[in-house]
């Protein structure tokens, strides 16, 4: 007799091979409310595809990887369809206006809500799922691959193989002519076999975005609450075009012709003929078929966010300011789903903040810039309530010595730097996040440059960096509110990741070390060491002020 788990498991086995999208709207439902995990090749296509290195419209790669935003996007990408994290990927990578973050927040507001319209999207997203669709957004906008050569000789030897074998069948012909045609046939297909076979599986990709389209924008009665169901309803016309285009194609890839056709095709090189018009006629018309590619794309996008979102309830829509006033309450870092949460308020003014490494000083100004980013791209803030800027982000975070380039640390900074000064030369609000300014250079140059820099970049910009340099915080408090971390010893770990108003005066960090098991007397000269660098920098920086009051009665 068969166990009854062997008997389930057979009747679930059979019922994934004859109900397939039952099995995958299962995987789809267990993966709802859950962070993606898909392997990230080739999202980034489309934004490369039509970005404009020159514009400022959209984050750029330095910054994108400072904030470690592959892993946030890695995150939230959850999509059914290679279309749907290509375009998640450009969604993310972009600024929006605040009308049309409004109007996708919504959207995802819906999905949350209405499973049943969210599965009904999904199951018609299904179709599009196999990882090779990644490769319409080539078709659709890079360079196309180049026609079959020669179409005028394959289509006169098209011929000549039908009357070869006319000449065989009824006017008695030596076979072996027609045997011989076959096989040049055969070396023809063997020539363009590879190349025609890649090119004709992602035409038949692109039909299958033609179909899934049509079955999306067939909704947008009964849901009116997606703009872009209605939006793909509208360029129905555009798809019928591009579908009669490959029409002949369509034909060929019927699963109950292909059998057929693979022998046509031997006899008389019909698929290759057929490929080579349906890539010349596709070359015209394909322009019509991006608005679809981006809607469809959008629709699973959006579903992917509303996951997201589900997942992390603990986010505010933000609200949008014209001029520079940055308030973040209990504002937290995707990437850190049970962090500690600060809130920071600048209105007209940058932030400084100290302390030791560990402490959660450059978590933080990674945490405030990615909610400023995820507001501006996305609509939508980690945090308990939002008030930000209409600004781009860059950052200057980890920079490091390129091999390759030969770059040392304090160049590859000074590069990033200056092209912080030629942003804030364009005007507009910008917000530049800084992480440890020029660490590789000695003190007393850091600090001078530091401090030049820090003070330019804050005239006309949102400025939040990170020093070690206690110095900084007497020269630059005229532009900049102080923050610190500081280190507990009561704290399991030392830290509580705390972010704290004005200038960092304790000294944790040395009376750490007693309990890592340092020497007392290491520890007494340290502190006294300290005490001292602190009052040189006091005086320093009185006598800093003291030059500048100076320099504007002069001027004055």
């Amino acid at each position: 007799m068969h166990s009854p788990v062997v008997l389930e498991n057979l009747s679930a086995y059979l019922s994934d091979v004859l109900f397939p999208a039952r099995k995958a709207m299962a995987e789809l439902r267990a993966r709802w409310v859950k962070p993606g995990d898909k392997d990230g090749w080739r999202d980034s296509d489309y934004f490369d595809l039509v970005r404009d290195p020159e514009a400022s419209s959209s984050i750029d790669d330095k910054t994108w990887n400072d904030l470690e935003y592959p892993k946030i996007f890695a995150s939230m990408d959850s999509t059914v369809t290679p279309v749907g994290s290509q375009v998640l990927y450009r969604r993310m990578r972009e600024y929006g206006d605040v009308a049309t973050l409004a109007a996708n927040y919504a959207v995802c507001a819906e999905l949350r809500s209405n499973a049943a319209l969210r599965e009904a999207l999904q199951r018609r997203l299904l179709p599009l799922q196999d990882e090779s669709s990644n490769r319409i957004v080539d078709f659709v906008f890079g360079k196309l691959p180049p026609a079959p050569r020669h179409q005028g000789l394959l289509w006169s030897w098209s011929l000549a193989s039908v009357a070869a074998l006319a000449g065989v069948v009824w006017l008695a012909w030596p076979a072996w002519v027609w045997v011989a045609m076959l096989f040049v046939n055969a070396f023809l297909i063997f020539r363009a076999c590879a190349d025609s076979v890649r090119d004709a599986e992602t035409l038949t990709h692109c039909l299958q975005l033609v179909k899934v389209a049509d079955d999306l924008a067939a909704l947008h009665d009964a849901h009116r609450s997606l703009p872009q169901l209605a939006r793909l309803h509208g360029q129905a016309s555009n798809r019928r075009a591009v579908r009669k285009a490959l029409r002949w194609l369509a034909r060929l890839k019927q699963p109950g012709s292909a059998f057929v056709f693979v022998w046509l095709n031997f006899a008389f090189l019909l698929e290759l003929l057929a490929h080579g018009r349906a890539m010349r006629r596709f070359a015209v018309l394909r322009h019509k078929l991006a608005a679809s590619f981006e809607l469809v794309g959008e629709v699973d996008a959006m579903i992917a966010v509303a996951s997201w979102l589900e997942y992390r309830p603990d986010h505010c829509r933000p609200a949008f300011g014209d001029r520079a006033m940055l308030d973040i309450e209990d504002g937290g870092h995707p990437l850190l789903e049970a962090g500690v949460r600060n809130s920071i308020r600048l209105d007209q003014r940058s932030a400084l903040v100290t302390g030791s490494n560990m402490a959660g000083k450059t978590t933080f100004i990674k945490m405030v810039a990615v909610n400023v980013l995820l507001g501006r791209t996305l609509g939508f803030c980690l945090a308990a309530r939002a008030t930000i800027p209409r600004a781009l982000v860059m950052a200057s975070i980890q920079a490091g010595h390129s091999v390759a380039s030969g770059k040392s640390h304090y160049f590859s900074e000074v590069e990033t730097i200056r092209s912080f000064f030629a942003r804030q030369a364009h005007g507009g609000c910008a917000i530049f996040v800084i992480d440890e300014l020029f660490s590789g250079t000695n003190t007393v140059e850091r600090v001078a440059v530091a401090r030049a820099v820090l003070e330019s970049l804050s005239e006309r910009s949102v400025v939040l960096a990170t020093t070690h340099d206690v110095e900084l915080q007497a020269l630059l408090d005229e532009r900049y509110d102080l923050y610190h971390f500081r280190e507990s010893p009561d704290v399991d770990g030392f830290f509580d990741y705390r972010l704290r108003a004005g200038p960092a005066t304790e000294r944790n960090a040395i009376r750490l070390l007693g309990e890592l098991g340092f020497p007392e007397r290491i520890i007494a000269k340290a502190m006294g060491y300290a005490r001292e660098e602190l009052r040189a920098g006091e005086r320093g920086a009185d006598r800093s002020r003291e030059g500048i009051r100076t320099q504007r009665a002069d001027s004055a």
